[in-house]
């Protein structure tokens, strides 16, 4: 079974070399572009780690983070 990683990160060229790094290394990947989405895509997918960018549209990082913790669901996601 695959790990799953989301990536939050609004710069498109270190979305794609973090995606295709992932992915070579036999890491299913999922993306969001702002801190929102980010959320909502953690919510969906139930990532085993997540990577996330400070300076983001919508919502910084630190909020993301913030909000994140607080839940029981993300509670031992790195």
């Amino acid at each position: 079974m695959k790990k799953k990683i989301l990536v939050i990160e609004d710069n498109e060229q270190n979305l794609y070399l973090l995606t295709f790094l992932l992915q070579k290394h036999g890491y299913e990947v999922s993306a969001a572009r702002d801190g929102k989405e980010g959320i909502e895509m953690a919510e969906q997918v139930k990532p085993d780690m997540i990577l996330l960018d400070i300076q983001l549209p919508v919502m910084d990082g630190y909020t993301v983070a913030r909000k994140l913790r607080k839940s029981q669901d993300f509670a031992k996601i790195q």
